[in-house]
């Protein structure tokens, strides 16, 4: 069978997780980056619209994403750069924009800030509903958050490329509807609660640096998708590798992080596993 096949090489899984090449995932390109000072003004007209926090994105991009306004919507104002032209003094001396068309008429042009009312939440939006629910044959999301103890709530960002977030003290996770690869997403948020808390880190000896943390997360993605037989294992690659930077820290993450790696995924998939048996060994 696939899965444990690929449990009882999870070693060779982690290796190639650290030193084969991988893809630059396009989930972090999806919606445009907004600037903090617009965030803070998209949140405050959607609390006066009464709407929860949520992806935002333009009209043409919610299009382009199979999705439409709904109809009686308003758009919430942004800041954005208009380029103005405008006569430079030289123009207006030698009489540019007059009829006589022999002149040659050169125009220059300045950035202005003004508020456009260009943009709409996920909840202005309607269209075929966003799935996040994992359905794997062999893994059952809800039984492994149950029995993990961890909650999932709902994802209150407005930046649409963030795939998801966690609270690893209070043991919750949230991810995005729009998230590009969910079943990934919930792998590795799951791995920051069970990894990542503070009473882990204690137990641990060491306050780990968030490099660390989100490499040690997205192995545990990697070797749950790998031994599920997910899609994402090459972005999850590029991911782990951007974190660690270098072939020495690759080093030293594979010392000091394998069997934490290991024993988080093996919990995580037993978790949600009818089928698993005590005590199984997932790697040699």
């Amino acid at each position: 069978m696939q899965e444990k096949s690929n449990r009882a090489n999870w070693g060779k899984l982690f290796s190639d997780a650290l030193s084969c090449p991988g893809k630059v995932s396009e989930a972090y390109s999806v919606f445009h980056d907004y600037s903090l000072g617009n965030a803070i003004l998209a949140a405050m007209q959607l609390t006066v619209k009464g709407l929860p926090l949520s992806p935002i994105a333009s009209f043409n991009k919610w299009k382009q994403l199979g999705r439409c306004v709904k109809k009686g919507e308003k758009a919430i104002a942004l800041v954005m750069p208009v380029t103005v032209k405008a006569k430079s003094n030289d123009e207006v001396e030698n009489g540019a924009g007059s009829n006589d068309n022999t002149k040659e008429v050169r125009s220059s042009g300045r950035t202005m800030f003004v508020l456009k009312n260009n943009w709409f939440s996920l909840d202005q939006t309607e269209g075929a509903d966003y799935i996040n629910e994992v359905m794997i044959p062999e893994w059952n999301k809800e039984q492994a958050l149950f029995g993990l103890g961890i909650t999932e709530q709902r994802f209150e960002l407005m930046d649409g490329n963030t795939q998801g977030y966690s609270i690893p003290n209070k043991k919750q996770i949230s991810v995005s509807p729009v998230a590009l690869m969910p079943w990934k997403t919930i792998f590795h948020e799951m791995a920051h609660c069970l990894m990542h808390s503070k009473e882990a880190q204690m137990a641990d000896g060491d306050l780990m640096q968030k490099d660390i943390k989100e490499a040690e997360a997205e192995a545990v993605a990697y070797l749950c998708c790998a031994t599920l037989g997910l899609p994402g294992l090459e972005e999850s690659r590029d991911y782990i590798q951007g974190w660690l930077g270098s072939k020495e820290r690759s080093d030293e993450f594979s010392k000091k992080s394998a069997s934490r790696v290991f024993s988080a995924a093996d919990k995580i998939l037993k978790a949600g596993t009818q089928s698993a048996k005590a005590g199984e060994v997932c790697h040699k």
